[in-house]
């Protein structure tokens, strides 16, 4: 458990206080999950007006309040009332390790996590012969709606969110979502843009996977000096973040770190959270931005990833149009196009259209896509680039392994078996993709164009299981419904799995639709992507036998993927 303070209302039945320490201590616990390891990460948080003091300053920690065990902090108890809600409070409590559970209390704030979900399944299965599945749960996570949701399994109770997908805001929401502020536009003073070659460039999400190999290529095509967006407390910590990204993924040299400078702040607070003075640095300093940073993930709903994807990228194009008008880059992706049936051909217009654009990720991505084109029209020049899943390095297969796709891989490899599932996929290297951007953004040529930046070819998932049996993995192949038991009953029994904290999206009958439409046959049209590159050289291989095969090696040196009994000849 974990105790702060927080200028917050005072009063424990004020359900605005109610309402702002929930979402403090969801903020408390993103943020913790993303610093320390998972078994470190406080499964409670208290939150106080001010923290008791002894005279010598420290914490008396002897006068911190007492919590009930299973109560959720700021969270008013009310028993279960019902013979199901009953039963469902015991199995949460013994699972959990906690005292007593009410009918307000939040499963995941109680200290659930994905491989908790599963067992408490199993176990509401053996007990009551109710079936819920893990998509179910975090669609309810308290142990009121989700009781009210297994009701409905008898029929005896309706469903107030039949046919609405639970991670995304509805098509007119999401419109008005990407109306710009109106303050974000050049001021009548301000300097025009730097020509090229430019001197300085800001860089957000540089410690991840992407933002890595775009630091590389930044460096190696350009002698500007990077600033590097990153959250931490100090300029020296936002340096040691960049230099292990970049360690990690191969792609540090020495002397980088004359190259740029690490500013700790934060995409999701406004002005980054930065001082007056480190602020007005940057806008008078920074002469073209590279926005990539965005929180990537297809299990949280659009309101969750709204601060850092969408209100992030407001602060992006507010300091482009502030002191001198800066050109901003910004990486999208092809999830953006709405999800149909059948073959549709993608121009490199304007994202326009929300319908069929579903998903938290996804909406954020695109709503941020609609904010470029207002911005420049509004007179900021703006690129938006549209990568596919981004992929391993094509060079030398160097990957992330905490993507959706490898998570998939992983866990169809652990399980032995793969999903029959009518889908492509678009695989985009991620060398390719920083390549690709770095030359077109450092270039300053194509202000106010969309790319569209495709894998080598699109990759049915049938022809993907092909190749990991030829490249050593071979996979049983299961209709969707065989496969999806066999998934939950693994992680259920307590196997170890690289999917168990996807199951969300996973449903009884088909995968969420964030993931892929069946018997969807999108075509992506490149020719600006095409132009830009001309002569440049920058190239993407087809994701066929020599890179997947990079790929698994890569995984298979590393142990994320286990060690192949037999090799097949290269």
């Amino acid at each position: 458990m974990s105790t702060v303070n927080a200028s917050i209302p005072p009063l424990a039945n004020d359900p605005l206080a109610q309402t702002a320490w929930a979402a403090f201590r969801t903020r408390l616990r993103d943020f913790a999950a993303e610093q320390l390891p998972e078994a470190m990460v406080p499964s409670r948080f208290v939150v106080l007006p001010e923290l008791p003091k002894l005279p010598n300053g420290k914490v008396d920690r002897g006068r911190l309040p007492a919590v009930s065990d299973g109560e959720s902090a700021g969270t008013a108890y009310v028993a279960p009332q019902t013979p199901l809600e009953i039963r469902l409070a015991e199995i949460w409590a013994d699972l959990l390790g906690v005292g007593r559970v009410g009918l307000k209390d939040n499963f995941f704030e109680l200290g659930g996590d994905s491989l908790a979900a599963a067992q408490m399944a199993a176990r509401l299965r053996a007990a009551t012969g109710l079936q819920v599945n893990l998509r179910g749960l975090f669609d309810h996570p308290t142990l009121e709606r989700l009781a009210r949701h297994l009701d409905t399994q008898d029929g005896t109770a309706p469903t107030a969110d039949t046919g609405r997908h639970p991670r995304s805001i509805t098509g007119a929401d999401l419109a008005a979502e990407a109306v710009l502020p109106a303050d974000i536009t050049p001021a009548a003073d301000a300097l025009p843009p730097a020509a090229t070659p430019y001197r300085t460039v800001l860089l957000t999400g540089g410690t991840g996977y992407t933002g890595a190999f775009l630091m590389r290529e930044l460096l190696d095509r350009s002698d500007a000096h990077l600033y590097v967006l990153v959250r931490a407390d100090t300029p020296g910590q936002a340096a040691d973040r960049v230099r292990a990204a970049m360690r990690t993924y191969g792609v540090w040299r020495d002397g980088d770190e004359r190259r740029f400078t690490g500013v700790p702040g934060d995409l999701a607070r406004p002005y980054f959270g930065l001082d007056h003075d480190t602020y007005l640095r940057l806008a008078r300093d920074v002469e073209m931005i590279v926005h990539n940073g965005a929180w990537s993930s297809y299990a949280l709903p659009y309101r969750r990833l709204k601060p850092v994807n969408v209100l992030g990228t407001q602060e992006v194009l507010r300091l482009a149009a502030r002191h001198r008008i800066k050109p901003v880059h910004y990486i999208s992706s092809l999830a953006v196009y709405p999800g149909r049936p059948g073959e549709h051909r993608w121009a490199e217009d304007a994202a326009t259209d929300p319908e069929g654009v579903v998903g938290g990720y996804r909406q954020t991505k695109w709503v941020g896509d609609r904010m470029m084109a207002q911005a420049h029209e509004r007179g900021l020049p703006t690129c938006v680039y549209r990568p596919g899943q981004i992929t391993g390095a094509q060079t030398t297969g160097a990957c992330a392994e905490d993507t959706f796709l490898n998570a998939t891989l992983k866990g169809c490899v652990q399980l032995g078996a793969a999903l029959e599932f009518d889908v492509f996929l678009e695989m985009t290297p991620v060398d390719f993709c920083a390549a690709a951007v770095a030359h077109i953004a450092l270039g300053g040529q194509w202000h106010g164009t969309a790319f569209n930046l495709p894998g080598g070819h699109p990759l049915a998932w049938n022809r993907l299981v092909e190749l990991l049996a030829e490249c050593g993995y071979p996979l049983r192949r299961l209709s969707y419904a065989d496969w999806y038991a066999e998934l939950t009953r693994a992680v259920e029994g307590g196997t170890e799995n690289e999917l168990a904290r996807f199951l969300p999206l996973f449903g009884a009958d088909q995968p969420a639709e964030d993931l892929g439409y069946r018997g969807s046959r999108p075509v992506f049209d490149t020719t600006h992507l095409r132009a830009a590159l001309t002569g440049s050289g920058i190239a993407c291989l087809p994701p066929e036998r020599e890179l997947v095969g990079r790929y698994l090696d890569h995984f298979e040196a590393t142990g994320f993927l286990p060690a192949r009994a037999e090799r097949t000849a290269p």
